[in-house]
């Protein structure tokens, strides 16, 4: 994992934005362990993309649309 990351804290951020049924701890702290990668295969699971937990094209695709639509 990483930690005190600025663009992990902004994926944190967004996750947080999606809600706690996607994100029900809310740590914002810039560090990607298990919490914020079980976070992010919540998200893949709920927009159908394989829940591997690494933010890859498709999830960060995903997030650049939901972004957009802000």
């Amino acid at each position: 994992g990483m930690k005190d990351n600025a663009q992990v804290r902004c994926l944190q951020e967004f996750l947080k934005a999606q809600g706690s049924t996607i994100y029900p701890e809310g740590i914002t702290n810039g560090n990607f362990f298990s919490l914020t990668q079980q976070a992010v295969i919540r998200f893949q699971q709920k927009y159908t993309i394989q829940g591997t937990g690494f933010v890859g094209p498709m999830t960060r695709a995903k997030i650049n649309e939901l972004l957009t639509l802000r």
